[in-house]
This record gives C-alpha cells, structure tokens and sequence, in this order.
C-alpha cells in the first residue's frame, strides 16, 4: 500500500509539472517579429506604456490603455514631420531597422548584418518581439522566469551594446568617421576602452528601476530597465552631454575660441541620421545690449563617406531615388562641422570685427532632430549656454 501511494504521489507530481510546463508555454508568436506589441502589453503593462508613450514608440502602435495624448516626443521618425518614403525614399533604408524578422544578437567585434527579406512594405514595423524574441520563438530576457505563459531563454547580451548594434549601425561593420549611423561603432571606437568607458548603451539610455516585469504575478520586485531610450527628445539627457566655455585668447583684443566638449556622452553628438543636428549660436552684444556681431557653427553627421558641400550639387544630378534626394539635401546645406566625438573637444575660433569697448559675449548649443525641415514648436531643446564680459582695445 505504501508503494502504491508513493507511486501515485510520485505520477501526480510528474502531471502536475507536466501540466505547468505546459501552461508556461501556452503563449506562441506566430506573426515573429510582427507581433503587436499590444499583446506583449496585456500582462507587461509598465513597460508597454514607456514603450508606447511615444519616446519609443513605433508608428503603427494602437497605444491602447495609455492617455490620448502625452508630452514625450517620438523618437527617431516616428513623426509625421518626417516621412522618407514620401520624399522618394526607398523601402531598403527602412528596411535595416524597420523589419518582421528576428535576429540573434551579434558579438561586440562581429557586426554586419543581412538585411531580411521583406516583400511587404506594410509588415515594417518595430515591436516589443523585434529584440525580444529570438530566432526559434522563444522570448530572451535577462533572468530565467518560471512562470511565463510562454518559452523564455536567459540571454545576457541583451544587456549589452550589441543588441543595440543591429539598428545602431550601418551595415557593415566599417567605421566611417562623420558619417550618420554610426553610433555602436563610435561608443565602441571611441568610449568602450579600458579605462574610458564601461557604461553600455541600456546604462544611459534605459535607466533601471525596481518592479515587477508583469504586474499581475506573485513575483518580487526586480531590476528592470525602463524602455524608455532616453536620448535626442530628453532634455535631461541632452544637457549633459557637451560642456560649453568661451576664451578671450588675448587679453583687451575680440579674439575668441569656443570649447565644446563631448563630456557626458558615450558616442559621438550629434549621432545617427544626417538630420540631426546642433548649433552653436554665439553673438557680441555691447554694453546697451545691442548685438555688434553674430556668429554660428553647425554639428551633424554626413550624409555619405565625404563631406556635405555645396560643391558637389552639380554631381549630385546623377543620383537617383532616395539616395540622390537625401544626398542632394545634405550638399544643398553646405560644410559643416562633423560629429564631437565621444571626449573630444573642439576649439573653434572667431575673431568679430568690433570697434574698442566692452562688450558680453553670449554662446548657446542647440540640439535640432530635423536640420532639413522647417522650425517645429518644441523641436529645438538648448542644450548649454556660456556667457564672458570682454574687453576691446
């Protein structure tokens, strides 16, 4: 009798577990990549609304259960001011960050990537499922979960840069230096050395906090990182980024240098697209505040391997699609400054043409999303400001 009850303790645990086993996998993906993040949202309720808020949010988002409308700006282009496709662009450039297809998150030294095959331009999407959720089905994180509703994997690198690299970067893993997208290969160029930096993307971009990933479950709290991607909409992390100063290099003379210094970021300022862009706007103003001259410099990546430059508009006739119009926009602005690089500092000189007196020199950095397209409430954010009374003899 003993037996037979040790037995049959012994078959009900193995139901038991069998049956939990197969709750915790109840849930499968088989739109992949083009998932919906809504459905991730009906159990991770706090992440689906820092994802949907609109500083990460994707285009197609139904943003269900969160407030009409909020402060945060989208990030990246997901703004109806900026619309590629409609300018002549083509679905190949879209299609680099913007697919149904998982991945599997490459080495810090192993990038490159092919980009999938996509016929359908309205399957474009980016998802909860788009880093989430590996090759084979099932959803990586960052610790093992025992009770989720679907197949779960450990994957460290999810915490790392490299997970970030599969967007963050151009196709290849060549570094062009001033170009746009280049931002994984600057962080690791630039800043991920010994003795530099060891911060990784998610430490500054996706602060971390203390809840539970799924609201409606009896596990503890945990450390989570917030999705949401704090960078060229957050003016928190935007001021904190370049450091700004003025120096008369010669005493009673309007001879003038401007540091700025890329102090607070782990890649280069501006970064990403060609249209991001900052100003720095510097203006003389004599003792009863009129200005008596003015000055600014443009930051912001290439478009292409060489400088933009005005130069090249008549070549330029020979590109065709989104190519030739992105190309064409980026010369038609004319030579700028490239990129601050992660510690950099820039010196930039001016001497003002300025009768003797004295005067107050005003610097301020301004940080644009859009250099091409016209002035938008709220795009602008000022990102420092330098002030310094001079002397002119």
């Amino acid at each position: 009798m003993k037996r037979r009850i040790t037995l049959l303790g012994t078959v009900f645990t193995i139901l038991t577990t069998m049956a939990s086993i197969a709750f915790a996998e109840s849930v499968s993906f088989p739109k992949g990549a083009a998932t919906p993040s809504e459905t991730c949202g009906e159990c991770h309720q706090t992440l689906y609304r820092e994802y949907a808020f609109g500083v990460g949010s994707d285009t197609h988002s139904a943003n269900h259960a969160i407030p009409a409308t909020v402060s945060s700006a989208a990030t990246a282009h997901a703004t109806s001011k900026f619309t590629p496709l409609a300018s002549g662009g083509d679905v190949e450039w879209c299609r680099a960050c913007h697919f149904a297809g998982t991945f599997n998150i490459p080495g810090k030294d192993d990038l490159g990537k092919q980009l999938p095959n996509v016929s359908n331009a309205g399957e474009i999407s980016i998802t909860c499922a788009t880093c989430h959720l590996t090759p084979e089905g099932k959803v990586r994180g960052v610790r093992s979960s025992k009770n989720a509703p679907h197949a779960s994997v450990v994957e460290p690198a999810l915490q790392s840069s490299a997970v970030c690299a599969h967007c963050h970067v151009d196709t290849t893993d060549k570094r062009i230096v001033g170009g746009q997208y280049q931002t994984f290969l600057e962080w690791r160029e630039d800043f991920n050395k010994p003795g530099l930096g060891a911060q990784q993307c998610q430490d500054c971009h996706m602060p971390r906090t203390l809840r539970k990933v799924a609201e409606d479950t009896d596990g503890a709290p945990v450390a989570v990182a917030r999705h949401l991607w704090t960078g060229g909409h957050s003016s928190q992390r935007l001021t904190g980024s370049l450091g700004l100063s003025i120096i008369q290099r010669d005493t009673d003379k309007a001879q003038l240098s401007f540091s700025v210094t890329n102090i607070g970021a782990g890649h280069s300022v501006p970064t990403g697209p060609n249209a991001r862009g900052v100003y720095l706007s510097v203006e003389v103003l004599d003792r009863q505040g009129v200005s008596r001259a003015r000055k600014e410099w443009l930051f912001a990546p290439n478009f292409s391997a060489r400088p933009d430059d005005k130069a090249f508009l008549e070549a330029d006739k020979k590109l065709s699609g989104y190519e030739g119009y992105a190309q064409t926009r980026a010369d038609a602005q004319g030579s700028h400054e490239p990129p601050v690089r992660a510690g950099e500092e820039r010196l930039l000189n001016w001497d003002p043409a300025v009768a003797p007196g004295l005067y107050t020199v005003k610097a301020k950095l301004r940080y644009t999303t859009d250099r091409f397209g016209a002035p938008v409430a709220g795009d602008e954010k000022e990102m420092g400001s330098a002030a310094l009374l001079i002397t002119s003899k």
